[in-house]
């Protein structure tokens, strides 16, 4: 059997094995580019529609590892390390039609400091021909944007 065959026979299997991994639920919403006034608040805002609901994953890589030196002006860490986190997303292969800048809020998971929080998908990183999952760069959302 060549490797091609291989890998093609072994995908699905795969792909359920990620998609174990991802025990949390999302809400992802997408600005419409119109302007509602908030019910609740009277405060103009962009209206968000809900374009999906699916299972997921957070994910981080960085920190000491990643550490980067800066000398950035700032008096209380010219020249010290910083840490760098990289945050993702990871969804099923089969959520499809995501776009760059849609919300993913997280509504449901074990770790009860995620729900609630807002990711913003910066930018799609498993543009690949044998994805196991959509993996998403991602930015978390203060509280109250």
């Amino acid at each position: 059997m060549d490797v091609l065959t291989m890998m093609r026979t072994a995908l699905p299997r795969l792909r359920n094995q990620a998609e174990r991994l991802m025990t949390d639920q999302f809400t992802i919403q997408r600005y419409t580019g119109r302007h509602v006034t908030d019910p609740d608040t009277g405060v103009d805002v962009q209206e968000m529609m809900q374009v999906a609901d699916s299972k997921g994953k957070v994910q981080t890589s960085g920190g000491i590892a990643s550490q980067v030196v800066t000398a950035s002006g700032d008096s209380s860490n010219v020249g010290g390390n910083v840490p760098v986190w990289s945050l993702y997303l990871h969804f099923p292969v089969t959520l499809t039609g995501l776009r760059e800048k849609d919300v993913a809020v997280c509504t449901a998971s074990d770790d009860p400091d995620l729900v609630g929080r807002k990711f913003r998908l910066v930018n799609m990183q498993s543009e690949k021909s044998h994805a196991t999952a959509r993996r998403w760069n991602v930015q978390e959302m203060p509280e109250g944007d």
